[in-house]
């Protein structure tokens, strides 16, 4: 037959756990987000980008045919200067099958 200490260790177990979980969850609660700047662009809260906002029209003016041209020759000039005179070889040269031995 257990004694009156253990039936009251017994009681106090559930109510040790219950409250080392509301103090363990409460420190889920407080927000560690410092608190937005005086002169914070943004209108909301926790100064998240606005989502109903739209960009302005770009104002910059759109390549000619010509100018896209150009640019895509000069894009083309670099890439061939950056790839390795021995890496053109291979590339360009066409892989010769041998055939296989029976």
């Amino acid at each position: 037959m257990p004694g009156p200490g253990t039936i009251a260790a017994a009681r106090a177990l559930p109510v040790a756990a219950a409250l080392l979980a509301t103090l363990s969850l409460a420190g889920c609660a407080t927000s560690s987000t410092p608190a937005p700047e005086a002169g914070a662009s943004f209108n909301n809260t926790y100064n998240y980008l606005p989502v109903n906002d739209l960009p302005h029209d770009d104002q910059r003016p759109v390549l000619s045919v010509e100018q896209q041209e150009k640019l895509r020759k000069e894009l083309m000039a670099v890439r061939d200067r950056q790839i390795p005179a021995s890496a053109k070889a291979t590339a360009a040269k066409p892989a010769t099958a041998t055939p296989a031995p029976k």
